[in-house]
């Protein structure tokens, strides 16, 4: 079996660990290449893993002469599926529908309605050139049941839409890292030795809110005031949530450390994991974090309910809900047992069910229905 993976490359986040993880997973049981439009994070770590990798540059977002090249490198390459990944692939990818009698399969890594919020533009063109792409294709895999549920209210035909969660490569944990005291330099924070960190790691971006937890950190702060914040991530967002603390008097307790390269250093050094994102799928950021045993707190959205049981492996809050968030901050300061609990509790759920060899072999059952059904046809 020859499948051939398409992204347009930029991804950083989630999107980048899904795709590079599954990789490296599959390409020891069948024939897989990854193909990007940019020489971004995605092509450049694939060559670097060894991972077969493609680059077939597109000048312009509306290049469209990579159609014919992409058409090409299918045919050539003898690919049984194509399988794409985001909306600059989908977009391309559509347009080889009906010129290729290979089935198209796209993997849904987010709300795709809500992927350019804050961008008018990008939101007015981008958003329904991705929703009219979707369309073309001949099968769907959702990384939660959340999201099947949601393609399925949007008009999708459910039994052409497979879940299939993220999976995290277990070695992770093992690989060398900074310690908390030399990252935290290269970051540039200055805490004493012991200071209790809370960290937030995403794209600054209104969907992820991170303006949530500055609200909550203030009654935080009233009952522990040695408790510090990471922020990581860049975006637009940012200049807002610094003048945000600012405002609310928090600035010398919160550090904004921009994009980490290396996040394993990251969860190394902090104490409580929080994801206070509006929308979410099944988020990388957590299933890293459980590797460092982290007790954790996330919204209750999208497929992290899938992932965290409240109150066993972690603890939930409804979106926007600062009260909340602060009363469980409280709760996990004043009780290191829990901490070790809850942290030790998430890690054997996502080593027992979600890892890269899992997730893997689940897409090779899937193809192989998939080409299955075509032979039936």
């Amino acid at each position: 079996m020859k499948v051939l993976h398409v992204t347009g490359g930029g991804d950083t986040g989630g999107g980048k660990s899904h795709i590079l993880g599954l990789l490296q997973a599959l390409q020891h049981r069948i024939d897989v290449k990854i193909l990007c439009f940019l020489d971004g994070p995605v092509y450049r770590e694939a060559l670097a893993r060894g991972i077969p990798a493609q680059l077939l540059p597109q000048e312009r977002r509306y290049d469209l002469s990579v159609v014919r090249k992409l058409r090409r490198v299918v045919e050539e390459g003898g690919y049984d599926v194509i399988h794409s990944h985001g909306s600059r692939a989908n977009f391309i990818t559509a347009l080889l529908k009906g010129r290729l009698k290979v089935p198209l399969v796209t993997t849904i890594h987010s709300d795709y309605e809500l992927d350019f919020l804050g961008n008018m533009y990008k939101q007015l063109v981008y958003t329904n050139l991705n929703k009219l792409a979707l369309r073309f294709f001949d099968y769907y895999i959702a990384v939660s049941e959340h999201f099947r549920e949601m393609l399925i209210s949007r008009g999708f035909s459910g039994d052409r839409i497979f879940t299939v969660y993220n999976g995290i490569d277990l070695s992770q944990c093992r690989e060398p890292h900074l310690g908390r005291d030399a990252f935290l330099a290269r970051a540039g924070v200055q805490v004493p030795p012991g200071t209790p960190l809370v960290g937030t790691m995403g794209r600054l971006h209104p969907v992820k809110d991170q303006a949530v937890l500055l609200e909550a950190v203030p009654a935080v702060l009233d009952k522990f005031p040695e408790t510090r914040f990471l922020i990581a991530g860049d975006g637009a967002e940012g200049n807002n949530l610094l003048q945000q603390a600012r405002k609310l008097g928090i600035d010398a307790a919160v550090h904004f450390i921009g994009y980490v390269e290396e996040p394993g250093n990251y969860f190394n050094a902090i104490d409580i994991n929080v994801l206070t994102s509006r929308s979410e799928s099944f988020p990388y950021v957590l299933l890293e974090g459980a590797l460092y045993k982290l007790p954790t707190v996330a919204t209750r959205v999208g497929g992290i309910p899938e992932l965290i049981r409240d109150g066993e492996n972690g603890f939930l809050f409804t979106p926007g809900d600062s009260r909340s968030l602060a009363q469980i901050l409280i709760r996990l300061q004043g009780d290191g047992r829990l901490c070790r609990q809850v942290g030790e509790s998430f890690f054997a759920h996502v080593r027992d069910n979600f890892s890269t060899t899992k997730m893997a072999a689940t897409h090779i059952d899937i193809y192989n229905r998939i080409l299955a059904a075509g032979t039936r046809r």
